[in-house]
């Protein structure tokens, strides 16, 4: 029977409720099914709504209920790789930056409409997206 990795998620944001201990516990039980791993990877991507007491009381609650994941990361700590990536999809053709407003873009999803910025140049993608990694005001439209 080949190994399993599952991971478990959570976003530091708020306490653990009853769907992420099910969430938890399922994924080791079939990490430990499988003889395989259970990664516990902190979602830190919304550092306005994070904070370390979220983080140090998800991890007290998880060894309360015996989950002990074999490693503990956060995405953040992949940050550059997935910049990396990011900018090889774009050179591809595969990606795109979109800057479209949020409630534009939610309601062009409802009605099935491509962006406008789907179309744009490879180099045009790759600007938008330095502006968004810097943290810009053009690159947070």
């Amino acid at each position: 029977m080949g190994q399993v990795v599952t991971r478990f998620p959570p976003e530091p944001s708020g306490y653990l409720h009853v769907g992420h201990a099910k969430a938890a516990m399922l994924n080791q039980y079939f990490a430990k099914a499988y003889k395989g791993k259970l990664l516990v990877r902190f979602d830190d991507t919304n550092p306005a709504n994070e904070k370390e007491e979220f983080e140090k009381t998800i991890m007290e609650d998880l060894q309360m209920m015996e989950i002990v994941g074999d490693m503990v990361s956060h995405s953040s700590d992949h940050f550059d790789l997935l910049a990396e990536y990011c900018v090889k999809i774009i050179k591809d053709g595969n990606a795109y930056a979109d800057d479209t407003d949020g409630a534009v873009m939610k309601q062009e999803r409802m009605d099935g409409i491509a962006s406008k910025n789907r179309d744009r140049s490879v180099e045009e993608n790759l600007a938008v997206f330095e502006e968004m990694k810097k943290g810009t005001t053009e690159g947070q439209r």
